[in-house]
C-alpha cells in the first residue's frame, strides 16, 4: 500500500518531466532564420481522456512576433479529404448512393466537366468506368494537377496568386494542363493520389444534397460537432477574429496567397482541438457507423514509400501502433490509434522541412504514451 501511495505521488512529477522534454524538444525544432522557416508547430494529443497540448514558435501579426498559444487555427489541407469521404459514406448510410455505383451516373449531367474525356490512356476513354469507391481510394489513374503538372501549375499561380477558383475553374485548369490525356493507368488497376478524385467527389455531393459542399461539410459535421473553430476558406465567411498562422512552401508564405483551387481536395481551416473532437467522434461512431468505419480504414497497399490507403485515410505506424488518417500538404496531420485510443492533430508551419515530422511526432508520443 505504501509502494502504491508513493507511485501515485510520484506520477505529477512524472508527467511534468514529460512535457517539459516534448516542449523542448518541439522548440529545438523552431528556425526563424532558415530559408525554410519553421516558425511554429502546434501538437495537441488525447491519450486515456487526458488532453495534452503543446506548442512553440511564433505567429507573426501586423509586423509583431506574438508567441504561439496552441489554440491557432491553421490550413488543414488535405485532411480536408477526410470530411469529404465521411459525408460520403453518411450518404450511402442514407441510401443515397452506392461504393461501387459508376461516378458517370452523378457527374455527366455537369456541362463544364465534359465528364467523357476526363481520363484518357492512349486516346481511349475510361471514364465511364470509374466508382466512387475508386475516387475515395485514389484508384482511379486520373492524373494530378499539383504534382503531374507542377512547374507549370506553380508558375502560374505564383503568376496570379489572388485568383479566385471555383469548381469550374479547377475542371478548367484540369483540361488546360491537358490532365485528360494523362492517366496513369485504367480505374482499379493501380493507386495515384490525385486531388481530381476529390473534387469530383465533391461535385457528386453537391449534386446529391443540391447545396454547396461548404454547407453540406458545416450541416453534416461542424454543427452537430460544434467544431466552431472550423470553416471553409474561400468558400464560406471566415470566422469572426480569425488567428491564422502563416503557413509556408519553402520560403513561400502560402497564407498569403488564394489557394481556393483546394476545395473538396484540402480547403478547410481548423484548430488541434476541433481536429481532435472531429477524429474522436469517427471513431466514437458520431458520424458513421462501425460497419462504414470499417470500410474506410479497410487498406490497401498504395505504392512504395508511401502508407496504405482507405477511404480517404491512411495508415501510418509510429513505434508500432496503428494510426489511422490523413496528411495536409503544409505539415498537417490528424489521426487516431484504435489500439491505444490516442487521438493525434497537429501543425508544423513549413511544407519542406530539414527534419522528418515522422521523426519527431514518434518521438513526441513515446514521451507522452508511457
Amino acid at each position: 500500500m505504501k509502494a502504491l501511495v508513493i507511485i501515485i505521488s510520484l506520477l505529477p512529477l512524472f508527467t511534468f518531466c514529460q512535457v517539459d522534454q516534448t516542449n523542448a524538444l518541439i522548440d529545438s525544432k523552431i528556425d526563424l532564420a532558415f530559408e525554410h522557416p519553421v516558425q511554429n508547430i502546434l501538437i495537441q494529443l488525447d491519450h486515456l481522456n487526458q488532453r495534452r497540448s503543446f506548442s512553440a514558435g511564433v505567429r507573426i501579426k501586423e509586423e509583431e512576433l506574438i508567441p504561439v498559444t496552441g489554440n491557432e487555427q491553421f490550413r488543414i489541407a488535405s485532411s480536408t479529404k477526410l470530411f469529404v469521404s465521411t459525408i460520403v459514406l453518411q450518404l450511402m448510410e442514407e441510401g443515397k448512393l452506392e461504393l461501387d455505383e459508376k461516378a458517370s451516373k452523378y457527374l455527366k449531367s455537369i456541362s463544364f466537366l465534359d465528364f467523357e474525356n476526363l481520363h484518357t490512356i492512349n486516346d481511349r476513354k475510361f471514364a465511364d468506368e470509374i466508382t466512387i469507391k475508386n475516387l475515395l481510394s485514389h484508384r482511379t489513374g486520373l492524373a494530378d494537377i499539383y504534382t503531374d503538372k507542377e512547374e507549370e501549375f506553380f508558375d502560374n499561380f505564383l503568376k496570379n496568386p489572388d485568383k479566385r477558383y471555383s469548381s469550374e475553374l479547377i475542371i478548367d485548369l484540369y483540361y488546360n494542363l491537358d490532365l485528360n490525356k494523362m492517366s496513369h493507368n485504367e480505374p482499379n488497376k493501380g493507386w495515384y493520389y490525385s486531388d481530381m478524385n476529390y473534387v469530383l467527389l465533391g461535385l457528386i455531393i453537391e449534386q446529391i444534397e443540391k447545396k454547396s459542399l461548404a454547407q453540406i461539410v458545416r450541416n453534416r459535421i461542424l454543427e452537430p460537432l460544434q467544431m466552431r473553430e472550423t470553416y471553409f476558406e474561400f468558400y464560406e465567411e471566415p470566422l469572426q477574429n480569425p488567428n491564422l498562422i502563416d503557413q509556408y512552401v519553402g520560403n513561400l508564405n502560402f497564407s498569403k496567397m488564394n489557394t481556393s483551387f483546394d476545395w473538396s481536395g484540402g480547403g478547410l481551416v481548423s484548430t488541434n482541438n476541433d481536429m481532435i473532437i472531429f477524429i474522436k467522434s469517427l471513431f466514437n461512431s458520431k458520424l458513421v457507423n462501425r460497419q462504414s468505419l470499417e470500410k474506410m480504414i479497410d487498406v490497401k497497399f498504395s505504392k512504395s514509400n508511401e502508407d496504405r490507403y482507405g477511404l480517404g485515410i491512411y495508415e501510418t505506424n509510429y513505434n508500432g501502433n496503428i494510426y489511422f488518417g490523413h496528411y495536409g500538404f503544409y505539415g498537417t496531420y490528424v489521426g487516431y490509434c484504435p489500439e491505444t485510443k490516442t487521438a493525434l492533430s497537429y501543425s508544423i508551419n513549413q511544407a519542406m522541412t530539414k527534419f522528418s515530422n515522422h521523426d519527431l511526432i514518434s518521438e513526441i508520443l513515446e514521451l507522452n504514451e508511457e
